[in-house]
């Protein structure tokens, strides 16, 4: 409830400059990390569209491409990984930034966070990303 009432609030503050408002995309299996990376993200001022699964995700990224993901690596479906090979693969999506988050620990040359992380650090890298 608390994401979804912030979430009327960020947008409607928002829609004043929908221009510069940068879209990312989270993904995380589990509905409460998804919902609360949500809330987070959108407070520091980006637009935030949310998948549960790698499939969802790549659904919604190819169809409408967000200007970087952030997504779990451990996932029903479809992993975060074979998401991200997926969309390499595409022209729609292989200059997506990507963030990885995970409970385990991963080698990747992509930026990793391990659960559970500093929100603010995660912020950070999204900046550092987006130009």
């Amino acid at each position: 409830m608390l994401a979804e009432s912030h979430g009327r609030v960020v947008a409607a503050f928002a829609s004043f400059d929908d221009g510069d408002v940068k879209t990312i995309l989270v993904v995380d299996d589990e509905a409460d990390i998804a919902l609360t990376l949500q809330a987070f993200v959108e407070l520091h001022g980006f637009r935030v569209v949310v998948a549960y699964d790698g499939v969802e995700a790549l659904q919604k990224a190819l169809s409408d491409p967000p200007d970087l993901i952030v997504t779990d690596v451990t996932m029903p479906r479809m992993n975060g990984l074979e998401l991200v090979e997926k969309l390499r693969e595409s022209a729609a999506g292989q200059d997506i930034p990507v963030i990885l988050i995970s409970a385990r620990d991963y080698r990747s040359a992509l930026p990793y966070f391990r659960k559970p992380f500093d929100p603010n650090a995660l912020i950070e890298e999204i900046r550092r990303l987006l130009p």
